[in-house]
């Protein structure tokens, strides 16, 4: 539990000093999501960018929004069907049951809950993980944010938990949500994410001179 709450207490201090930045990238990819049918290539670029910014912030640029909005804007609907499409599969089957009070029909009900929450849970790192790809593959994303859980659950479950309450907060408030939740959001799940990948460290090189090693090295 250490090593999940040191990374993503650094990635929420990183996000913190990148703010400016994350504002701007928030405002950025609301803006490009106007036209609606944009949406999913303007939230994976916002993504991608996010990810250089963290990896290495000396090759960020603004510019980098663009060229990940051209290239993923017909490829990135692989990522948001599949996304969008099992949620409401879900949903549909909880309203339609609910009319019924048959036993059969509660258990459905109680099932489709269960994996609703299921599916919801594995999103945390899955959008993190697209974005490491060339081309946006739910399938591959899944299953390795499965991996990550299954190697590091302390680190999926707290980082999911903050960006639950974050958001939820956010919500209430309302103006964050808007301005800045979605890209701080990303920025954290994505530090955290490269922190398992052995990209980053758990602290930053001139706080520690400890040498962070990828999971499972000697």
């Amino acid at each position: 539990m250490k090593y999940a709450s040191q990374a993503l207490w650094w990635g929420i201090k990183e996000g913190f000093f990148q703010l400016g930045r994350l504002m701007l990238l928030n405002l950025t990819c609301l803006l490009f999501s106007l036209p609606v049918i944009t949406i999913p290539a303007s939230t994976l670029a916002l993504a991608y960018t996010i990810r250089i910014m963290v990896i290495d912030e000396t090759n960020y640029s603004w510019g980098i929004f663009l060229e990940a909005f051209k290239r993923y804007f017909i490829s990135s609907w692989r990522w948001l069907l599949p996304s969008l499409l099992l949620p409401i599969i879900f949903v549909y089957n909880i309203l339609f049951f609910a009319v019924e009070s048959y036993t059969l029909s509660v258990f459905i009900q109680a099932a489709n809950v269960v994996m609703l929450v299921i599916w919801l849970f594995l999103q945390t790192f899955t959008l993190p993980f697209v974005v490491e790809q060339e081309q946006p593959v739910m399938r591959i994303a899944l299953l390795n944010g499965i991996k990550l859980l299954y190697q590091k659950p302390g680190l999926y479950v707290l980082t999911t938990m903050f960006l639950v309450v974050f958001y939820i907060l956010s919500t209430i408030i309302i103006l964050p949500i808007l301005l800045v939740s979605v890209s701080m959001g990303l920025f954290v799940t994505t530090y955290c994410l490269q922190v398992y990948l052995g990209r980053r460290g758990i602290v930053p090189e001139e706080e520690s001179s400890k040498v962070y090693k990828r999971p499972g090295s000697v």
